[in-house]
């Protein structure tokens, strides 16, 4: 996890960006979104090297799934202001998310919630957060175009805590893949992540 502080200038001296990167950098107007994008690199960069690796930045694939340039790591990376967050395992597919609690998610709640979890939710927007962004690390777990949040995702039903893990799963062509999302809750974001 990294708290955003830095400026853009800042950031871009710290991170080593592609020519993929830097392209995708130039396409963003906005200065936070510019800054978030930065942090999450730099966030990505700083686990390559703890792995003793070198880091050469990051391409996306056809179904914007971000990958490392030389690396056969999987990774994930997401973003939301202050922070920016990145997984990275050797072996595993990961799939991770942040997002703030917001009474949007309320609004369009009825879009990526079956039934079973709108009922289970009753309006609570840190649980709804978890749904939404749980389902965000799951769809990018799979890193496949095509996954329906209402239909194809599943989460179980959970009591809220500080902390925790929930039973979830979802389906593609036919296959149910269980799947055990954490999550965890810092000033107003909640973080979810799976592998």
């Amino acid at each position: 996890m990294w708290e955003i502080t830095e400026t853009a200038e800042q950031l871009l001296n710290k991170v080593i960006l592609s020519k993929y990167g830097l392209q995708e950098l130039e396409e963003i107007s906005h200065p936070i979104k510019k800054r978030e994008r930065l942090a999450s690199r730099a966030c990505i960069q700083e686990l390559v090297k703890l792995m003793g690796k070198e880091y050469k930045g990051i391409f996306k694939d056809d179904h914007d799934k971000p990958h490392l340039i030389d690396l056969n790591y999987h990774i994930s990376i997401s973003h939301s202001f202050p922070y920016a967050v990145a997984i990275l395992h050797k072996k595993l597919p990961v799939g991770i998310d942040i997002e703030k609690t917001s009474e949007k998610l309320g609004r369009i709640a009825h879009r990526f919630l079956n039934d079973m979890e709108f009922m289970d939710c009753d309006g609570d927007l840190k649980k709804l957060c978890i749904y939404w962004s749980g389902k965000e690390a799951i769809y990018k777990l799979n890193g496949k175009n095509g996954l329906n949040f209402k239909n194809d995702i599943r989460i179980a039903p959970f009591t809220l805590h500080k902390r925790d893990v929930i039973r979830s799963e979802f389906s593609v062509e036919h296959n149910k893949a269980r799947v055990a999302l954490n999550y965890w809750e810092i000033n107003g974001h909640m973080v979810c992540y799976c592998f």
